[in-house]
Order: structure tokens, then sequence, then C-alpha cells
């Protein structure tokens, strides 16, 4: 049960370690998180004891996500396909953020 709390908060130091380290990378500190969130979501899950779709739901995620920015990248052929994929990284911290936030509240009920 403290692991649930407490992978955020060491997912956040190693975000903070990311930006010492490397403060003017194209990647934000931040970018880690979806590690630490995806496992504290795995752990929220089996606290439950219900099933959890969750690896397979970031797989299709990252297929689907994979599929689409090369479509997108045939159309439109001024698209840079790595600024593309740095903003579905961008949408899978908000999407594990959520994810975390919304089964910390379900798990507390």
């Amino acid at each position: 049960m403290l692991m649930i709390f407490l992978l955020p908060v060491f997912g956040l130091a190693c975000a903070y370690l990311v930006n010492l380290i490397w403060p003017k990378a194209a990647f934000k500190g931040y970018d880690v998180m979806p590690f630490f969130l995806i496992y504290a979501c795995q752990l929220m899950t089996n606290l439950k004891g219900v099933p959890s779709f969750l690896p397979a739901g970031f797989l299709l995620y990252f297929i689907l996500i994979l599929l689409a920015a090369i479509r997108w990248a045939m159309i439109n052929k001024n698209i840079s396909l790595g600024k593309m994929f740095r903003q579905f990284w961008s949408y899978l911290d908000a999407c594990s953020f959520f994810w975390y936030c919304g089964l910390l509240l379900v798990v507390m009920i």
C-alpha cells in the first residue's frame, strides 16, 4: 500500500534529477513519470483484486500511436516524426497521471 504513494514521489525525485543533469535536453524530467505511475496503477489494481487491463491498454496505445504517426508522416511529408513522437509521449504523461489519480480515487472509495 505504501508503494502506491511512494512510487510517484520517487518518480518526481527522478524527474528533478533528470532536469538537474540535463537542463537543456529536448526531453523534460517529467517524461520519466509514466514508468512510475504505470507500476503504481498496477499495484492499485492488485490491491483491489480486480483484473488489470493496464499492460494491454498501454500496448494498444503505443501500437495505435505508432501507426497514426507513420500515417500522418506519410500524408504530410513536412511533419517531423520526432516532434510527433514527442507530442505523443507528452500525451502519455498526462494520460498516466490522470489514470493514476482516477485509480487512487477508486481505491480510496
